[in-house]
């Protein structure tokens, strides 16, 4: 087993380096060959063309209709209080509970006054 990990390492290692060598060899090859002559020099700017005229403006587009009014979503999931102690009795109560009245007898259960939540 641990030769097949380390070959697969090695396989994985020989992968990484030549597809670092596929990305870096163009850089150095188009690096050499790009070079500017010492006697260039830059050519006189050109001068500025005439202003375009002004497009037409466009036709107002026509309003759009009114949407009707969404339908009222229904009634969220009771929160629950998080159990800043970490007991895990509360924990359990707020995983394993839907309602209010669960909930509280589930904490009642468990020996934890639901008013001190």
């Amino acid at each position: 087993m641990n030769d097949e990990v380390m070959n697969r390492r090695a396989s994985l290692v020989r992968l990484g380096l030549l597809a670092g060598a596929a990305y870096t060899i163009p850089t150095f090859t188009t690096l050499s060959v790009a070079s500017a002559s010492d006697d260039s020099t830059p050519s006189a700017p050109s001068e500025p063309s005439e202003p375009s005229a002004p497009s037409e403006a466009s036709t107002p587009s026509t309003a759009s209709e009114a949407s009707l009014p969404s339908d009222a979503s229904g009634a969220s999931l009771v929160s629950r209080p998080s159990s800043a102690t970490g007991d895990a009795a509360v924990d359990a109560c707020i995983n394993s509970t839907t309602t209010d009245e669960e909930f509280n007898a589930c904490l009642t259960a468990a020996g934890i006054d639901p008013a001190t939540l």
